[in-house]
């Protein structure tokens, strides 16, 4: 078994929903739809990669300190990243039992010291007040998406391989092996 195997499949699991609820919302723009399923692609890649050689503590702690993401007052960031961490916030019901609430809560609860910032971007796209993220739809959505070691291995396969700012990059010579790294990038 996949070192980590439950919060691979938390995160992989995570990655489709916040897809889903970026494809779903009729409020975007066709830009920013656009631009947010690109980034979809690679959402939380660098934590699900690293949940294969790190611990939970370390892998989460990294992500949240590198991933655009997740908005900093001392990091400057896009509209795109603000954008995602809406998602990201939106389709953590759905996925998170541990994180039940919806984007405006979340900001509400969590991240108050950037309601100005969010308050505008979560009016526009309808997602300004409190409600029940989860609807029945998205709840079988996500119940019919098995999970297993090859679709994870699978898909940190294709981001090793296709994502040019991946995690490997980044730590070469403290993720994995050489051959650890050539296994993996050659899982199909």
């Amino acid at each position: 078994m996949l070192k980590n195997f439950e919060y691979c499949k938390y995160t992989y699991l995570h990655r489709k929903a916040l897809t889903y609820y970026i494809e779903k919302n009729k409020y975007l723009e066709p830009e920013e739809k656009i631009a947010l399923l690109e980034r979809a692609k690679v959402h939380d890649m660098d934590k699900l990669t690293l949940y294969l050689f790190r611990d939970k503590e370390k892998a989460s702690k990294y992500h949240r300190e590198h991933a655009s993401h997740h908005i900093k007052s001392s990091i400057p960031y896009s509209k795109i990243d603000l954008l995602e961490s809406i998602f990201d916030y939106e389709c953590a019901a759905l996925t998170k039992p541990d994180k039940p609430l919806n984007a405006y809560d979340t900001v509400v609860k969590y991240y108050s010291e950037f309601n100005d910032v969010y308050s505008p971007e979560l009016k526009r796209l309808h997602m300004d007040s409190s409600y029940l993220a989860v609807e029945e739809g998205d709840k079988l959505f996500i119940e019919n998406i098995s999970v297993t070691e090859v679709d994870i291995l699978h898909e940190v396969s294709k981001y090793l391989k296709e994502a040019k700012d991946n995690i490997y990059v980044e730590l070469w010579e403290n993720l994995c092996s050489e051959e650890e790294y050539n296994k993996l990038i050659k899982y199909n």
